[in-house]
């Protein structure tokens, strides 16, 4: 963890937005794609791994009743809270995962490029957390970065790869050359299927 500290303190010492997440079109796009491969329209208690300063937060808080964020650095945590301090319903903590994760069940978790600053240990153990606490209608998403990170063992395919050891339902995935995006569901049935299409 210390590793993983120093490392983000050497990010956010580059500025607020160190990846550009307000001002890059590839960060918006891949923002839509996210909300746009969710299986229900909105979720009643949804869970954020890695909300960074907050730009995802405020818009997957549109589309849930109640959403906790987490994020392991101080100032990322001050700047998500800064950004949705209007959204009563969205709240941010300070926790580094696995050490610290929620005892509780949510209907939706989204874990966003963070897994592959994880030993293979502690992924392993963040994935059977994420097996007991998906909700039986519940639906997982993880997107990750596709390209080597400096100092990390693992990389963003090496994590999806590990991520379909999980015993949920894998619904889709999508492989775009800078990033992965899967998702799972408790249910097992396609969304047509839900809704009485077929």
């Amino acid at each position: 963890m210390l590793k993983t500290q120093s490392y983000f303190d050497q990010i956010y010492a580059q500025g607020n937005d160190p990846w550009g997440y307000d001002q890059r079109w590839y960060e918006a796009r891949k923002r839509q794609i996210c909300l746009s491969v969710l299986l229900q329209p909105e979720y009643d208690h949804a869970l954020e791994i890695g909300c960074s300063n907050g730009v995802f937060s405020e818009a997957l808080g549109q589309r849930c009743r109640q959403l906790l964020c987490l994020d392991g650095h101080a100032q990322a945590v001050a700047l998500a809270r800064r950004r949705v301090a209007a959204y009563s319903h969205i709240k941010v903590e300070q926790a580094w995962v696995p050490e610290a994760l929620p005892a509780q069940s949510f209907d939706l978790i989204v874990v966003g490029e963070i897994l592959y600053y994880l030993s293979p240990m502690e992924l392993k153990q963040l994935m059977g957390w994420l097996d007991r606490h998906l909700h039986p209608s519940g639906t997982l998403l993880c997107c990750h970065w596709r390209h080597p990170i400096h100092g990390f063992e693992l990389t963003g395919d090496q994590v999806h790869q590990s991520l379909r050891q999980l015993h949920l339902n894998h619904y889709l995935s999508l492989k775009d050359p800078d990033f992965l995006i899967d998702v799972w569901s408790q249910s097992g049935l396609s969304l047509a299927k839900q809704e009485g299409l077929i």
